[in-house]
């Protein structure tokens, strides 16, 4: 027997055609890193939470109504601290004045961050209509 018969006996079919390539591509494609949102049930993602949201604040990505109210909200209670801060220190106690240091401290953290975030939504808003000029 021949080597092409015994080769027809395993493949009969001599005229085998492979199918068609085809290639399925994703109509989104995912980005490989998916940040996890963390459930804010625990203390530790509560913190991280907070941070994302004064992150957002300060950075400008946000809309104005958000920024306002924030600045109505947070620099009310800045403002509540620090009007009787300086009514402590206008009035010459020096134990007072060591006293609400911690106070100032935390007035001036909300304030650095709303005038933060204030100054980046000016500055993304003047990029935006230079660049439309």
């Amino acid at each position: 027997m021949s080597e092409h018969d015994e080769f027809k006996k395993f493949l009969p079919d001599e005229g085998f055609e492979s199918p068609p390539i085809v290639y399925e591509v994703p109509s989104q494609v995912e980005t490989p890193y998916q940040e996890r949102i963390p459930s804010g049930y625990e203390p530790m993602s509560e913190i991280e939470l907070r941070g994302r949201a004064y992150r957002g604040l300060s950075g400008g990505r946000i809309p104005w109504w958000v920024m306002m109210t924030g600045w109505m909200i947070f620099g009310g209670f800045a403002f509540a601290i620090l009007i009787p801060a300086i009514a402590s220190l206008v009035s010459g106690s020096w134990l007072a004045s060591v006293a609400l240091i911690p106070a100032l401290l935390i007035a001036s953290i909300f304030l650095t961050i709303l005038w933060r975030g204030t100054n980046a939504k000016l500055s993304v808003r003047k990029n935006q209509s230079s660049n439309k000029n």
